[in-house]
């Protein structure tokens, strides 16, 4: 086991040991969770406190008992475990009341039979070597057995092992091997083969235990009592007897504290313990001995195993529960009542002790002894002084009284009716009172008044001088400061926030006072003040020492504060921020919190540094130079993976089934001494950006977990704030189901790309239905206007020109009107002629097919000269097309062709009409060109041929590019979607797939699909 580490060294190695009662003892019962029967203790390397029961074997992280179970397939020999060891590997050891042993290694359990049945396996040891022994008996059967090379071998007489029972082993420290087996002692020492028997009395059972000074002890003889043995092989052996402490004084169980001595339990007598004292290298009894029993709290006084764990803790288990003993940094004062209706009051005695005044007497508390009744006082004290004389004064409502020594001498107050009262050392050796009745102080055997102390208001509470010879006084929630003749206030108006003044402290020139909302000082202007609402370990201060290395000690409604004087200087400079400190509390030691109704300081320091401190339920003290600190950092485990009802144990990566989203980690730390204050923190990689603080909770949980590879970090510290930052990790992968998996994502991808390439075809389709439907709506109006033109316009300028006609035929031939009127009508018949030609063109249907011959009927109507070369090109298989399209087309390159004709000078000119996805028309000459200005305007001002044809461009659908060539001359491009473009198919439903294919693949791929069906493409 390892020793707890202190402070400032060994906490108790400078003071008289601690009494049994002045340890903090928790008890732990069936009520609790803790199992019954509790037969063997031991702690394993991971820090788990392992207990042995009558019902099976059990595991105790200071906050929850854990019944072992055992991995499938694996099983304990049986429930009834007598004894247990943990190795310095790692492994616990476990023996059964079958007489079968079992080893648990990193989870897993092996079990080994030693061939003798129903004899109960009474101890395990380890000795230096790492050999493993076990003794077992029952009645006059049993004997001794070792682990050694991986299996079990039982000793018998030629080994130097007697016949009959064995109860008892214990390894050396020099590495010998002690056992009691029928009656008798016999030790192995090292390099013998033989076990040698030892010459001391053994009676039924003993029980050995090696002691510090390499001693061994018997808890039984042949007298009652305990035997020492010297354990030096040369040495003769030394025996001494320890009277019986109870009517059954054999002991069950011994063991040694390195400071305390020695502890023990009863079969029936609960736990006691023996003083001990080095004398010339040995360790022998001082004759101080206690015993704790169910009497004080124990769960039960039949008590058996006893352990010391590596904090130092002292773990008893018994037939009803388990109890733990341990030092803290508040000790309770011995010898004065437990409660006091009234409360206590205190003041600092001779060399270290303190007067301590309870409800109905006068105490004198020290340390290390018990405290002792000094007189009776007949009424109810509210004030307890010491004077610069050494005088002790006691104050009650009605009488002021002055211990002699012997007897408490009563002196009159000056008033008459009971009241409370302050009382203050105006000077050494001069005592004054106030009160609501004046102010008076005491010249030889009488008072006079002194109405500077005088109060201004509520009754004082309390009076104290500082070393600047300064008054204070507290007044409810004021307080007044006298210096010399002058008075002045301060109050909540004044910084002073506290509510009702409960004490007021001072230290040099610093001056401290405390109430309900916390604390504050004074910085010579003014108070400054910590309020409980920011620091809430500052609620309602009711003591308040300063110690000379400036370190702050309060007595509060939350126990014991601490602030050292850094951080009590960072406080004060920064009211608002977190303070550093801190708190002992019942877990600490203290019986209570702060006495909350008391005239005077609830905290004073004595003459030796200590710190005492009163509560309601008992008074302790504190010694600043010997805090109980645990430098060891918890163990951390991480106990479990739970998820969809199933658990996962044990550290290697875990694998979650598929779709798994929410899990739940259980973790514990094994720090036994104060597990409530034990804090964790975790974090989830990829999930979690930082430390998540969880507390004092074991349990992290999480939901909405995607597939993936996670790493649960795990830190955790101790109850004085030390960490474990190597912690523990716990890595697990979540496997992705189908739909969470990437081939699924890549195949929705896909489908999300085939449906929107769907969507554009059938929006593209939409679009192309609307173009036909316009054009459509204008070839049917165009028809219509046409109609309405021949059947009214153009008949009636027909008639019309026949009556002139008849008209013109009734004039003379040589009359001048003739010849005019005859070139009119011959120029009316030109209009009617051109007429004609544009209706015909409105209801001509221009042939889908023929795109070719329309545009070179279009170049010979614009008479290009016979030195221009045009050339007109068809390239791809040529395919009809839409008519609204095909209107379009003929009008952009109508309009074009005409430009080149008018405008370019041209004595070259190529048409080239490309059939294919989309359709592209190209027109290129090598004439003037048109000037970048034209081009970037979009064409001329007032002239709207190159608007135009963008315009119809942009109704197909389409693009229509115009550049000046560099070497001379204009190019057009006209490019038309081809689902625009294109009259629809005819024919078979795969002819329409046939032609949707290549959009969706592409030209390779849909060749190779053609040529599995033996279709020719050019």
């Amino acid at each position: 086991m390892l020793a707890p580490l202190w402070s400032t060294g060994d906490a108790c190695a400078a003071g008289a040991p601690r009494s049994l009662q002045q340890l903090r003892h928790t008890a732990w019962t069936v009520r609790d969770g803790a199992p019954p029967e509790i037969w063997a203790l031991a702690q394993s390397r991971d820090g788990y406190l392992w207990l042995g029961t009558g019902s099976g074997l059990y595991r105790f992280d200071g906050a929850r008992f854990e019944r072992f179970r055992p991995m499938q397939g694996e099983h304990l020999p049986s429930l009834n475990v007598n004894s247990l060891l943990a190795t310095r590997t790692g492994d616990l050891w476990i023996g059964f009341a079958s007489g079968a042993v079992a080893r648990l290694r990193a989870g897993h359990l092996a079990t080994f039979d030693l061939g003798i049945s129903s004899v109960p396996v009474l101890a395990l040891a380890e000795d230096r070597a790492g050999v493993i022994w076990a003794v077992f008996g029952e009645d006059n059967r049993g004997g001794v057995a070792r682990f050694r090379g991986g299996r079990w071998e039982v000793l018998d007489r030629r080994h130097g092992v007697a016949a009959g029972a064995a109860t008892s082993v214990v390894a050396g420290m020099d590495g010998s091997v002690w056992i009691a087996v029928g009656g008798e002692l016999a030790v192995l020492r090292p390099g013998a083969a033989r076990f040698a028997r030892v010459s001391a009395s053994a009676s039924e059972r003993p029980q050995l235990r090696q002691a510090p000074d390499g001693a061994i002890w018997l808890s039984t003889g042949t007298r009652p009592g305990l035997q020492r043995i010297a354990g030096s092989a040369a040495g003769a052996p030394q025996t001494w007897v320890q009277p019986p402490m109870t009517a059954n004084p054999r002991a069950e169980s011994i063991f040694f504290d390195r400071r305390d001595g020695l502890w023990g339990t009863y079969g029936s007598g609960g736990v006691f313990r023996l003083g001990l004292d080095w004398v010339d290298g040995a360790l022998l009894p001082n004759g101080l001995r206690e015993r704790f029993g169910l009497e004080r709290g124990l769960t039960s006084n039949l008590a058996n195993p006893i352990l010391k764990d590596r904090e130092g803790n002292i773990w008893v288990g018994t037939n009803l529960g388990l109890d733990q003993f341990r030092e803290t940094s508040a000790v309770v004062a011995l010898g004065l009542p437990t409660d006091s209706r009234n409360g206590f009051r205190i003041a600092p005695g001779p060399a270290g002790a303190m007067f301590v005044t309870t409800n109905e007497a006068l105490f004198l508390a020290s340390p290390g002894r018990v405290a002792r009744k000094l007189a009776r006082l007949p009424r109810r004290p509210l004030i307890l002084h010491t004077d610069a004389l050494a005088r002790v004064w006691i104050g009650t409502d009605r009488t002021l009284g002055i211990w002699s020594g012997t007897s408490v001498r009563d002196v009159p107050l000056p008033w008459r009716r009971p009241t409370p009262f302050a009382l203050v050392e105006e000077r050494p050796g001069r005592i004054c009172v106030s009160s609501a009745n004046g102010a008076f102080c005491r010249k030889g055997d009488r008072w006079v008044p002194e109405p500077l102390l005088a109060t201004t208001g509520n009754p004082p509470t309390q009076i104290l001088r500082d070393g600047a010879g300064r008054t204070w006084i507290a007044e409810g929630d004021r307080i007044e400061l006298i210096e010399g003749t002058r008075r002045r206030g301060f109050s909540a108006r004044k910084d002073l926030a506290l509510g009702t003044v409960v004490v007021i402290a001072v230290r040099g020139n610093h001056v401290y006072a405390g109430g309900d909302f916390g604390l504050a000082r004074f910085d010579g202007r003014r108070f400054v003040t910590l309020r409980s609402d920011v620091h809430p370990f500052l609620s309602r201060t009711a003591g308040i020492v300063e110690t000379a290395s400036g370190d702050l000690w309060l007595n509060t409604a939350r126990g014991v504060v601490k602030v050292a004087r850094s951080d009590l200087e960072v406080a004060f400079a920064h009211a608002t921020r977190p303070i550093k400190a801190r708190v002992f509390d019942r877990d600490d030691g203290m019986p209570g919190v702060a006495q909350q109704d008391s005239w005077s300081q609830t905290a004073f320091e004595a003459e030796d540094g200590r710190l005492w401190f009163l509560t309601r339920v008992g008074v302790a003290w504190i010694d600043p130079t010997q805090l109980f600190f645990n430098r060891l950092p918890p163990p951390v485990i991480i106990k479990s993976l739970t998820s969809g009802g199933r658990s996962y144990l044990g550290e290697a990566p875990i694998l979650l089934p598929k779709g798994t989203s929410n899990l739940q980690i259980a973790y514990t730390a094994t720090s036994l001494a104060v597990p409530s204050r034990v804090q964790f923190r975790y974090q989830l990689e990829g999930i979690d950006d930082g430390w998540v603080d969880a507390g004092t909770r074991r349990e992290a949980f999480y939901t909405g977990l995607t597939p993936g590879s996670y790493r649960f970090r795990l830190m955790a510290a101790n109850e004085d704030g030390v960490w474990n930052r190597q912690g523990a990790t716990l890595a697990f992968t979540i496997p992705p189901t189908f739909v969470q998996s990437w081939t699924f994502r890549l195949l929705c991808g896909l489908a999300a790309l085939l449906i929107l390439g769907l969507l554009y075809r059938l929006r593209l389709r939409a679009a192309a239905h609307r173009i036909r439907a316009r054009m459509a709506e204008r070839m049917g109006e165009r028809e219509r206007i046409a109609r309405e033109l021949h059947d009214t316009l153009l008949q009636s300028v027909q008639t019309l020109t026949l009556h002139v006609q008849v008209a013109v035929e009734d004039l003379p031939r040589d009359a001048p009107e003739r010849a005019r009127l005859e070139s009119a009508l011959n120029r009316a018949d030109r209009a009617i002629s051109e007429g004609r030609d544009r209706v015909r063109d409105l209801r001509t249907q221009l042939d889908p097919e023929g795109i070719v011959e329309i545009l070179a009927e279009i170049v010979a109507e614009q008479g290009f000269d016979p030195a221009t070369g045009v050339r007109i090109q068809a390239i791809g298989d040529t395919r009809p097309l839409a008519p609204v399209a095909l209107d379009e087309i003929v009008r952009i390159a109508g309009e074009a062709i005409a430009n080149v004709r008018q405008h370019a000078k041209a004595t070259q000119l190529r048409i080239e009409i490309r059939f294919a996805r989309p359709l592209t028309i190209r027109l290129s000459d090598d004439g003037a060109g048109i000037p970048a200005a034209i081009l970037e305007r979009g064409g001329k001002a007032g002239h709207y041929g190159l608007q135009g044809m963008h315009e119809r461009a942009r109704k197909l659908r389409g693009t229509l590019a115009i550049r000046a060539l560099a070497v001379g001359g204009t190019e057009l491009v006209l490019t038309i979607p081809a689902h625009v473009a294109y009259a629809r198919r005819g024919g078979s439903r795969w002819s329409a797939w046939r032609d949707r294919l290549p959009r969706l693949f592409n030209a390779r791929l849909w060749r190779r699909l053609a040529a599995s069906r033996h279709i020719t493409i050019d």
